[in-house]
């Protein structure tokens, strides 16, 4: 059997807790990926491509892995790493820098682009796009890489890197605050070219502008940024922060970013859709609704969820960071005349110290779609929430009602094309995947239809 079920222990919610019954059922329990298959070398994450049946895996030491079900082996496509052969630029691993975020376009089924952010062997963050075959396994044609975008990196901590496609079709990343602790730079702020701090360790290297660098890319850092990958900019005045030095880029500005035109704030960078980020570890579109949530790791006292709906996505939004950490007032500083919008969620360092974002689940098992799964890294402690109003999740997570503890730190989820959930296990080199064997028995007797 592929799947083959694993010991993890399962703790239900009570029912003074309210949703449980309803949306969790009894038996659910996380079954591993591919027993027989050997252990991932700290993986990062795990992604379907549109219209296929591969998956594939990013190690954070540069390995891109695939497998095809059901197939029991691992296939090493790509290796920036060890054994293999860094790109154009070098690559660079260990810390929170890695092969760190993976998308594959819309149309993958017609024009076979897939995207890679990693670091980059200056220690920056790299977008690139490569073109992959379509045999099984998969060739990637190394020649076909184009740099999408690169952005100046201050520290080694705290690069975000996450990239994935959104519901309009724009390429989204979530950059951390640039790293060190408690945003010395004060990136999460900065929203425009005039206000990067130059002092200390916050100075733009010159391995980075020697090689074509835009040295404004650092007012991007804490920030959502949103592209559109299908069109390019031409040279000349613009307001991309992390253009090429003749102003040309190879993407575009969606026109409903919300600072294009410098409607809000003169030359603050187009590129911006949100910002007040300290470290986005993971963010992720609800299939069914279009709304964005975003893991945000915290500093010292709070790991929260923020949350923006369909609806809000095009508006521009100040995360609080690093003015505010979760629910709470913390000692840094935020924009003066710029409000601030709270998370949907927090919790504190007793129920864990590295919050892992995760999906609102659309899958197979009808009782489950609609609530969102997420984790703590540090703790491999699983949650479950629903949205009970516009904006509003309940229960909030806490030490006592976390619904399962992986085997493993989780490092990230996934998602297949039907809408089941994979937990990314780090420690342990494990994929598993959400199961319930009585649910699961009932749809495949009545059919089922992804949501």
């Amino acid at each position: 059997m592929f799947f083959q079920r694993t010991l993890i222990s399962l703790a239900l919610l009570s029912a003074s807790l309210g949703l449980s019954a309803q949306t969790v059922p009894a038996d659910l329990e996380l079954i591993d990926f591919c027993p027989a298959c050997a252990n991932l070398s700290s993986p990062l994450g795990i992604y379907q491509p549109p219209g296929s049946t591969l998956f594939f895996i990013n190690e954070q030491a540069g390995a891109l892995k695939v497998i095809s079900p059901p197939a029991t082996t691992f296939t090493t496509v790509l290796n920036f790493g060890g054994g293999g052969t860094a790109p154009p630029g070098g690559f660079t691993s260990g810390n929170e820098r890695g092969l760190l975020g993976l998308a594959f376009h819309p149309q993958f089924a017609d024009n076979r682009f897939m995207f890679l952010s990693y670091t980059d062997g200056n220690g920056d963050t790299l977008i690139a796009r490569y073109t992959v075959s379509n045999a099984s396994p998969p060739v990637v044609d190394v020649s076909s890489r184009l740099v999408i975008f690169r952005t100046d990196q201050d520290f080694a901590n705290h690069n975000g890197g996450h990239i994935t496609f959104g519901p309009d079709g724009f390429l989204y990343l979530g950059l951390g605050d640039g790293g060190s602790g408690n945003d010395p730079c004060s990136r999460a702020q900065s929203i425009t070219p005039g206000d990067i701090v130059n002092t200390a360790n916050c100075t733009s290297d010159a391995p980075f502008t020697s090689t074509g660098g835009n040295p404004n890319s650092r007012a991007l850092l804490g920030s959502m940024i949103r592209l559109n990958i299908n069109a390019t900019t031409p040279a000349g005045s613009n307001e991309l922060c992390a253009s090429n030095a003749d102003g040309s880029a190879n993407y575009a500005i969606p026109a409903s970013n919300p600072f294009v035109g410098s409607a809000l704030i003169a030359t603050a960078c187009d590129e911006i859709l949100q910002f007040g980020l300290r470290n986005p570890w993971r963010f992720t579109f609800d299939r069914g609704t279009g709304d964005l949530l975003i893991g945000d790791v915290g500093q010292s006292a709070r790991e929260e969820i923020t949350f923006r709906s369909n609806a809000q996505m095009s508006t521009a939004a100040n995360f609080g960071w690093a003015c505010r950490e979760g629910f709470v007032s913390a000692s840094g500083s935020c924009r003066a005349g710029s409000s601030t919008i709270n998370p949907v969620m927090d919790y504190d360092r007793n129920a864990g110290q590295s919050i892992t974002g995760g999906y609102v689940y659309r899958g197979p098992i009808v009782q489950m779609r609609g609530v969102y799964f997420f984790a703590d890294f540090s703790t491999s402690r699983i949650w479950r929430s629903t949205q009970t109003a516009p904006g509003v999740f309940e229960p909030q997570p806490n030490a006592s009602n976390s619904l399962l503890t992986a085997a493993s730190n989780v490092s990230s989820f996934g998602e297949d094309n039907a809408g089941n959930l994979y937990v990314v296990g780090y420690s342990n080199g494990r994929i598993y995947r959400f199961n319930s064997a009585s649910a699961l028995d009932s749809i495949f007797q009545s059919g089922f239809e992804p949501q």
